[in-house]
């Protein structure tokens, strides 16, 4: 069952793409996200240095970097925003990797755009809620305190507050608490989440409650018919102009499968409504005009997509995005803020073929100029195609994947790359360059990315699909992708190689040893293979024993401590044929290293050769020449297990 047919087959001859240098795939990142300030004279850019996210500053008129931030070793920039034309605002974080129990530590910053009058303090507070336009001293801030956040007014140079006193009373048990509160385009609170954790020994149990604001009135419960036996998602999407709707995601509807959905709260009617939402993929987020209104929202099945509002006053704003979409077709566009004064904002252009290009626009006069690449020595012209499929597992469960297709090779019985994702609860694969399939996809390989269950983006019943199912379910399901492009022709059946990192380097290994006689060799990078004594050594939940033991159950299921063996690769290699290349990174403490030794540890017991590459990097390699020597190696084990 295909997506899309005509893509799949459309590169049957094209012509035989050059050779790219592996440095060209190992470089990082030099823009990764772009935004221009009010005044429109700066840029504020964050780009990849060794392993760290920094913070750039330019001169928009000259092109001239001004100053670089950092927030110290082994943290990185995870969010950032102009305040005003001389503030930014950003916020640092620990590099953590495949697990979200790890400590982010995070830590607020304000400084100025040449780096002057840097003042930070700890993140106890949700976030800026506000930039309140017409002050140019404060922002709104949500603060964390024990009973629940609260709007508190901060000043972007002393960094003191004031309590505004504007939430509404908990109606939940005794640990129940306000998370979230939005304020609306006039910067006054309107809604406010309320989580109740019921028992916190019982990570399932989570529930909220909706409360909402008149104008000027007081806070009042709305009947939130939460369907969901754990906390719903809610995301903020913001209100229309005149503030008499609120927009948000969420799933509190539904009660096992089915995506995240964009929905409304009228104020005047008291009534939540569902908009829209697709069958299979969730929303991701909004799209919005240059008064900052939302016009539509954003989500990715198989291609990137949209869906627009049918409100008659936001016609221009539509049409005005659907021509920018039309100015760069077969990609994907996202647009940033404005200039104070409307006139000028950065658009961010990407494809299965292009990391990304950033443009300034102007709309006063429809001048589109180039200001930069994420990747300016990629030429998207000689990068693979991706293309995507849906197909179903082995009891039914429809799920998305994508091929990366080999330039010039026909799309029949090629050798095949399986490249599972990490994660795996939540992350997924998207319509988007990443440099190993492209890397594999030059050298003449097919490339195969699923979707699994337990992935991230269609919805929580798909992911919850996933619990317990860690080497079982989640397995077959890239067994059964890997048959399904066999079965289509696509694959050759004797020429399969499966190569991941962290979770991907975890399936990896499980996959040559549930089926032995599918793969011709396997790439782990990273991967826990004893997952018992992953949780146990890993960062992510050393803290907390309790949570370590409720995902370890969400991995495996109630019988955790027998499954463990089962499910386990190093206990299992028995049936192992396939060739390995075990990779990993000394200092990496998502997934130490100890699980690799151990995996050797038990492959000498049964007398199995091996090849392993191990380096002074992280949980997967982040040093450019670490990274080029991977490349060589893993396509020469490549070459010499499936090659021609």
């Amino acid at each position: 069952m295909r997506l899309i047919v005509l893509m799949l087959l459309f590169s049957a001859f094209t012509a035989q793409g050059r050779v790219i240098p592996l440095e060209d795939f190992a470089q990082k990142s030099q823009f990764k996200n772009v935004q221009i300030s009010p005044d429109g004279k700066h840029i504020a850019y964050t780009y990849e240095e060794g392993d760290r996210v920094k913070l750039g500053t330019m001169n928009l008129k000259n092109k001239k970097g001004i100053f670089s931030f950092d927030v110290g070793k082994d943290r990185e920039i995870v969010q950032f925003n102009w305040i005003t034309n001389e503030r930014l605002y950003f916020v640092g974080g620990n590099i953590t990797g495949w697990l979200d129990g790890a400590a982010k530590d995070y830590r607020a910053y304000f400084a100025n755009y040449d780096g002057k009058k840097r003042e930070g303090i700890p993140l106890q507070y949700s976030g800026i809620v506000s930039t309140l336009e017409n002050d140019e001293d404060h922002v709104l801030i949500l603060k964390r305190q024990r009973d629940g956040v609260k709007v508190h007014k901060m000043n972007i140079f002393t960094l003191k507050t004031n309590y505004l006193a504007d939430e509404p009373s908990t109606i939940g048990g005794m640990n129940s608490s306000v998370v979230d509160i939005v304020v609306d385009n006039n910067d006054e609170p309107r809604i406010a989440i309320e989580f109740d954790p019921v028992d916190r020994d019982d990570f399932d149990d989570d529930q909220i409650y909706f409360h909402t604001k008149q104008p000027g009135g007081e806070w009042a419960q709305v009947e939130f018919d939460n369907k969901r036996d754990e906390r719903p998602i809610v995301q903020d999407l913001g209100f229309n102009k005149d503030n008499t709707k609120f927009y948000f995601i969420s799933n509190f509807d539904l009660s096992d499968m089915g995506a995240h959905g964009f929905f409304s709260y009228d104020f005047k009617s008291g009534n939540i409504e569902l908009i829209y939402r697709h069958e299979d993929a969730d929303i991701l987020g909004g799209i919005y005009s240059a008064d900052e209104e939302l016009i539509g929202v954003r989500y990715e099945a198989g291609y990137p997509d949209f869906f627009y509002l049918k409100d008659e006053s936001l016609a221009d704003e539509v049409q005005f995005h659907k021509s920018l979409r039309a100015s760069f077709p077969n990609s994907d566009l996202s647009v940033g803020a404005y200039t104070n004064d409307k006139s000028t904002t950065t658009i961010r252009v990407r494809s299965d073929q292009n990391p990304g290009d950033f443009y300034v626009f102007n709309r006063k006069n429809s001048k589109v100029s180039y200001l930069a690449s994420s990747m300016p020595h990629i030429k998207p012209n000689e990068m693979a195609k991706i293309e995507p499929f849906i197909m179903k597992a082995r009891d039914g469960l429809k799920m998305y994947g994508q091929l990366t297709l080999p330039p010039g090779k026909e799309l029949k019985n090629l050798p095949m790359v399986v490249y599972p994702h990490g994660g795996p609860y939540g992350p997924r694969d998207y319509w988007a360059w990443r440099e190993r399939p492209q890397l594999f996809a030059n050298r003449g390989y097919l490339v195969l990315q699923l979707n699994f269950r337990g992935s991230g983006g269609y919805g929580s019943g798909f992911q919850e699909a996933g619990f317990h199912e860690w080497g079982a379910k989640m397995q077959d399901d890239i067994t059964d992708a890997t048959l399904w492009a066999i079965e289509q022709g696509y694959a050759d059946k004797d020429r399969i190689c499966i190569h991941g990192v962290s979770y991907g380097g975890y399936a990896s290994m499980q996959a040559v040893v549930k089926e032995p006689d599918l793969y011709a060799c396997s790439i782990p990078d990273a991967g826990p293979y004893d997952l018992d004594y992953q949780l146990r050594k890993a960062d992510s939940f050393k803290q907390n024993k309790k949570a370590r033991l409720w995902f370890f159950e969400r991995m495996l299921g109630p019988d955790y401590e027998k499954l463990n063996a089962e499910r386990s690769p190093a206990y299992n290699l028995d049936k192992l044929k396939a060739p390995l290349l075990i990779v990993h990174g000394e200092e990496d403490v998502r997934v130490p290293i100890g699980n690799a030794y151990l995996l050797e540890e038990k492959l000498k017991e049964k007398g199995i050769k091996y090849e392993t590459m191990y380096k002074e990097d992280g949980h997967g390699f982040q040093k450019v020449p670490y990274r080029i020597e991977l490349y060589e190696k893993m396509l020469a084990f490549l070459d010499k297990h499936i090659g021609e």
